[in-house]
C-alpha cells in the first residue's frame, strides 16, 4: 500500500474524531476524556448511536456483497451513499512494457557488481512505464439516495444502530410525540436495498426522495419505477438502478428526479442495480431484480435476507469474561468483541461469490476519486481481506478472491510472457477488474512482481483446510503451477554465492540508503522475494504431490528450493530485509515484508525455528521504535506477527494501539490520521483473523491453544473456529486454562494438541472412547471429541 496522498497527511484530533456519539460502553478511554461516563454493559452485536453521522466515519455500512449503503441517520434530511462493487470506470488494454527482456541482464549484472544507484536509474528509466489512469480506472460510487422530511430537525429520544447480527440499520427518533423509524437492509436473495419508513403520526409521513449522481447518469421515470442509467468517461462499466416506492396510506407522486410522499404510515422503497462487468444487459437484469423484489412484502424480504446473513455470521461466536477487578478492562474485552464482530460483519456484506471480491474499501466508497482508485492491491492488502475466511468459518467466501484471481490470470501470463521472457504468470502491485497486471510508475512499489504469487497461497490454505480435491485440482494446482512456473524462470544463479535469487524487485515500498545518503530500491534477492519462492515452491509441489501428477515439476521445484538463498539474520540480531546489510531508508515503514516469513508464510516459528523467530523479534521492536504499524493494516499485520510468535502482552498492546489510533467511530480501520481519514477495509478484516490467531493456531501439524492469551483475556470461550486438516472446535478456557474443548473433524487425521504453558495433558472422549491428549493424536471424520 502506497503512502498516504499528501491532502490527507494531516494529523486529526482525535477527540474530535470520537465526539459522534459511539455508544460509550464500546469506548471507554474516550468517554472519559470527553467527561462522560461509560454506559452498562451493550450487545457486542450492536453499534448504537445518539446522534446522526456528520461523515462517513460515523455512518452505518451495509451490503450484500455487491449493492450497499451507507447510512447516515440524518433527521430532517437523510442520506444514503450508494455503491455496487462493480462500478469502475477504465477498460481493458495491453499495457505491458517492451523491451524489458533486453534490459533485465543489464539491471541485474549491475546489482551484483554493487553498482545499486545505477541499476536503480536504469530500471526506472526502462522498465518502469508511467500508469494511464483512465484506462487502469478507478472505483466510483454509485450515487445517493436523499430523503428530506417535512417534520424538521427537532427531535428527541435519538437512536441509531446497526444490529449486526440481522444486518440491519436502525434509525428512531420522537417529534411532537410521533415516533419516527427507518430501517435499511441490503439483501443477498433479493439482490436488492430496501429501505422501509414507519411513523406513528396521525397525519402521516410527508417527504421528498431523489436518487441522484454528480456525473455520468441520467435518473427518468419508467411507468412505476425511477431509473438511473450511466457509465462513467471516458471508459467504464455500463449501469442500470432501479428504484420502486410504495406506500401505505398517503399518496407516492413522480418529480424530477424522485418521488414526493405525502401522508403515508409507511413507506418502502426498493433499489436494484446492475453493471455489464461479468453480463450484458444491466438495465434488464436490473429491472427484473426489482420485479421479482416487488412480489414479496417488506416481512418477507427481512426473513429472507436475515436467514442468509446468520448463516454466515453466527458461524462463528466469541465471548471474553470482564477481567477482574478492573471495570475499565471490562469495557475493553467488549470492544474486542464488537470489534472482532464487525470485521465478520464487514466481510460478509463486501464479499459474495458470483462478483468482485472487497477492494480497499470493501463495497463502500464516497466519491469518484477514491484514494488509490480504492482497486485492488496485491502485495498485501487483498489478501489481508480474506485473512478471516477459513479461520472464521467463512470459507465458501473465498471463491470470490479465487474468481477474481482466475480473471486475472491470463492477463498475469501474457505479462509473463512480453515483460519478462518467462512462462507462468505474474501481477505487481495493484491490478483492477480490468486486468492490470504490468508494472508501473516508480520501482519503489511497482517493480515488485510477486502478486498472483502471494494469491495462489490463498488457494492453498483453503485445500488446507477443507482437502477438497476437487478444489486442488481444478483451481488450486492450476493457479500455483502458473505461479510456481514463473518464479522458477525468474530465478537466476547469484554469481557472487551460486544461489539462486529472484529479481530485479523491491521490498515493498521500502528502501535502503546508499553512500551518498540517496534511496534507492531495487534488490536481487531481496528476503520478501526469496521468502516467496520457497512459500510457493513448496506448496506446488506439495499440490502436485498430493495429486500424484507432474513428478518432473515437483523435482524442478524441489532442486530449485535446494539451492534458493535463504532468509538471513544480520549482525545485529535482526532478519536482512535486503540480500546484504542495508540501512533501510524509512526504519519505521509500515511495510515489514521480510517477516512474510513468519506470517503468512512458513519459513519461522518459535518452536521450529527458535533463532529466526528471536531475530523477527527485534526486526519488530526496531521498526516499531521508529513508529511502524502507524496504518490500521500494518497493525493488524503486526498482531498477526506477535502471535504467531506467542507474544501474548505484544499482540495485546498491538491491537490495543489499533483500537485506539486506528479506528473510526463506527469501527471502520482508517489508514492514516487526518482531518480528513482513509477508510481501509484490510485493517478490519486483518485484526479480525488475528484475534482468532491469539486463541488458536493450526499450522506445522499442530493444534495450538491459547498461544498467545494476554491476561486481560483470561477466560471466555470462542464457538465454531475453523482449523487446518477439516477441524471445527468450540473452547472454553478459565485463568488461562482450557476448561472444554469440542473438536468436529471433517476427515480422518493426525494433529498434535498442544495445550497452554503449564497445563497438564488429559484426554479426550468420543463415544466412550479415550484418546490421549499428549503426542500425536488420530482423529475419525464424523465423530466428536470432547476434553
Amino acid at each position: 500500500m502506497m503512502k498516504v496522498p499528501p491532502h490527507v497527511s494531516r494529523l486529526i484530533d482525535r477527540r474530535q474524531m470520537f465526539t459522534g456519539g459511539l455508544a460509550l460502553s464500546l469506548l471507554p478511554a474516550l468517554a472519559r476524556a470527553n467527561g462522560e461516563k461509560p454506559e452498562a454493559a451493550k450487545d457486542t452485536r450492536r453499534l448504537s448511536f445518539r446522534k446522526p453521522a456528520t461523515h462517513m466515519m460515523e455512518a452505518l455500512p451495509v451490503g450484500n456483497g455487491r449493492l450497499g449503503a451507507m447510512v447516515y441517520g440524518g433527521v430532517a434530511s437523510e442520506r444514503l451513499q450508494l455503491n455496487h462493487i462493480e462500478l469502475w470506470a477504465g477498460r481493458t488494454v495491453d499495457d505491458n512494457p517492451r523491451g524489458v527482456p533486453d534490459v533485465l541482464p543489464e539491471i541485474r549484472r549491475l546489482l551484483f557488481a554493487g553498482q545499486r544507484a545505477e541499476a536503480e536509474k536504469l530500471a526506472q528509466s526502462r522498465i518502469m512505464p508511467a500508469m494511464n489512469s483512465e484506462d487502469f480506472g478507478t472505483y466510483q460510487m454509485l450515487g445517493n439516495l436523499t430523503l428530506n422530511f417535512d417534520h424538521g430537525d427537532v427531535a428527541t429520544d435519538y437512536v441509531r444502530h446497526l444490529d449486526m447480527s440481522d444486518a440491519m440499520a436502525v434509525t428512531e427518533y420522537t417529534i411532537d410525540g410521533a415516533r419516527y423509524r427507518r430501517s435499511v437492509i441490503a439483501s443477498f436473495p433479493d439482490k436488492a436495498l430496501l429501505i422501509r419508513l414507519e411513523t406513528t403520526a396521525k397525519a402521516g409521513l410527508d417527504a421528498t426522495l431523489t436518487l441522484s449522481r454528480a456525473q455520468d447518469a441520467q435518473v427518468s421515470h419508467q411507468g412505476d419505477r425511477l431509473q438511473m442509467l450511466g457509465e462513467p468517461q471516458p471508459f467504464g462499466v455500463t449501469f442500470a438502478a432501479c428504484l420502486g416506492c410504495e406506500t401505505e396510506g398517503g399518496t407516492v407522486q413522480p418529480i424530477g428526479g424522485g418521488y414526493r410522499i405525502t401522508g403515508a404510515r409507511s413507506v418502502l422503497i426498493r433499489i436494484t442495480c446492475e453493471t455489464d462487468l461479468f453480463q450484458p444487459d444491466s438495465a434488464g437484469r436490473a429491472l427484473a431484480a426489482l420485479t421479482a423484489v416487488r412480489s414479496k412484502s417488506w416481512q418477507q424480504s427481512v426473513k429472507a435476507q436475515r436467514t442468509d446473513h446468520k448463516s454466515l455470521f453466527d458461524r462463528i461466536d466469541l465471548s471474553l469474561e470482564p477481567a477482574r477487578p478492573s471495570g475499565d478492562t471490562s469495557i475493553d474485552t467488549m470492544l474486542v468483541e464488537s470489534y472482532f464482530n464487525f470485521g465478520r460483519y464487514l466481510f460478509i456484506s463486501s464479499c459474495r461469490p458470483g462478483s468482485l471480491p472487497p477492494n480497499l474499501q470493501g463495497l463502500w466508497c464516497d466519491g469518484f476519486a477514491p484514494p488509490w482508485q480504492c482497486d485492488y492491491h496485491v502485495n498485501i492488502n487483498l489478501q489481508m481481506n480474506f485473512w478471516p475466511a477459513e479461520v472464521c468459518g467463512l470459507g465458501d467466501l473465498h471463491q470470490s478472491l479465487f474468481d477474481y484471481a482466475q480473471r486475472l490470470r491470463p492477463f498475469g501470463e501474457k505479462t509473463a510472457r512480453t515483460v519478462y521472457d518467462c512462462n507462468g504468470m505474474v501481477a505487481h502491485y495493484t491490478t483492477n477488474p480490468w486486468g492490470h497486471t504490468a508494472q508501473d510508475g516508480n520501482t519503489q512499489y511497482g517493480l515488485w512482481p510477486e502478486g498472483l504469487a502471494w494469491l495462489s497461497l490463498h488457494f492453498w490454505e483453503h485445500y488446507l483446510f477443507t482437502h477438497d480435491r476437487k478444489f486442488l485440482a481444478d483451481q488450486a494446482y492450476p493457479f500455483l503451477r502458473s505461479a510456481a512456473d514463473f518464479t522458477l524462470d525468474y530465478l537466476v544463479e547469484s554469481p557472487l554465492t551460486g544461489k539462486l535469487v529472484a529479481g530485479p524487485a523491491v521490498s515493498p515500498e521500502n528502501g535502503y540508503r546508499l553512500a551518498d545518503g540517496t534511496v534507492a530500491y531495487v534488490d536481487m534477492g531481496c528476503t520478501m522475494s526469496q521468502s516467496m519462492a520457497f512459500t510457493v515452491l513448496t506448496h506446488a509441489s506439495e499440490a502436485a504431490q498430493a495429486l500424484s501428477v507432474d513428478s518432473d515439476f515437483i523435482t524442478r521445484c524441489q532442486a530449485a528450493i535446494a539451492r534458493l538463498d535463504r532468509m538471513k539474520i544480520g549482525a545485529d540480531g535482526r532478519v536482512l530485509e535486503w540480500s546484504e546489510p542495508l540501512a533501510e531508508g524509512e526504519p519505521g515503514h509500515r511495510h515489514i515484508s521480510h517477516l512474510f516469513g513468519l506470517y503468512p508464510g512458513i519459513e519461522i516459528d518459535p518452536v521450529r525455528t527458535p533463532d529466526l523467530a528471536a531475530a523477527a523479534r527485534k526486526t519488530i521492536e526496531a521498526r516499531l521504535q521508529h513508529g511502524g504499524g502507524q496504518t490500521g493494516w500494518s497493525a493488524a499485520w503486526l498482531i498477526m506477527y506477535r502471535a504467531r510468535l506467542a507474544d501474548a502482552p505484544e499482540a495485546y498492546a498491538m491491537l490495543n494501539k489499533l483500537l485506539t489510533h486506528s479506528t473510526a467511530p463506527n469501527l471502520f480501520d482508517i489508514y492514516a490520521g487526518s482531518d480528513d481519514p482513509i477508510f481501509q477495509i484490510d485493517g478490519n478484516l486483518g485484526a479480525t483473523a488475528a484475534i482468532v490467531e491469539m486463541l488458536v493456531q493450526s499450522h506445522d501439524g499442530q493444534l495450538r491453544l491459547l498461544p498467545a492469551l494476554p491476561d486481560s483475556w483470561a477466560s471466555g470461550r470462542i464457538r465454531g473456529v475453523r482449523a487446518r486438516g477439516g477441524l471445527e472446535l468450540d473452547m472454553q478456557w478459565r485463568n488461562g486454562v482450557v476448561t472444554a474443548l469440542t473438536l468436529r473433524p471433517t476427515r480422518d487425521q493426525v494433529v498434535k494438541l498442544v495445550l497452554p504453558n503449564g497445563q497438564l495433558p488429559g484426554s479426550l472422549k468420543s463415544s466412550g472412547d479415550s484418546v490421549p491428549v499428549n503426542g500425536q493424536m488420530t482423529l475419525r471424520a464424523g465423530r466428536i471429541y470432547r476434553l
